[in-house]
């Protein structure tokens, strides 16, 4: 309701852009009602008519799987990190051809695929782990 809100009363004459990050998008674009209806939610407003507005999303998701079908469609641009699972990998075949497709299961880490609608190819990113310092709870398997 909130991002309606703003889509409704953003200044016209006036635009001044901006970007709205949602780390883990499935958790608040695949809503369903207690009988199994599922209903648009904000965000897609947002893919639909924001652009024209200055207003532009930035999602993430570790499952391209369980974001709304009418959000993801809305992508211009899309980095896949590796997918293995069929269904995941099903709900990004129009973003890239079968042969990247099926390249996506063989990507390592710090591996993967920038798609756009305005790049003429897709490009393959690899990113250098950097020596900074992280403090997190996540154990390493490696041993060093």
């Amino acid at each position: 309701m909130i991002i309606d809100s703003i889509l409704i009363n953003y200044n016209k004459d006036k635009i001044n852009p901006f970007i709205i990050f949602v780390d883990e998008v499935h958790r608040y674009t695949k809503n369903n009602t207690n009988d199994g209806i599922s209903f648009y939610t904000g965000l897609n407003s947002i893919a639909r008519e924001g652009r024209k507005k200055g207003i532009f999303l930035f999602l993430t998701t570790q499952n391209p799987n369980d974001v709304d079908k009418v959000l993801l469609g809305q992508i211009g641009a899309l980095l896949v990190h590796r997918l293995t699972a069929p269904n995941e990998l099903k709900s990004i075949q129009n973003h890239l051809s079968e042969n990247q497709v099926n390249q996506l299961r063989k990507l390592n880490t710090g591996e993967a695929v920038l798609t756009s609608i305005n790049l003429l190819k897709d490009l393959y990113i690899q990113v250098e782990k950097c020596n900074r310092l992280h403090h997190n709870e996540t154990p390493s398997l490696l041993h060093t």
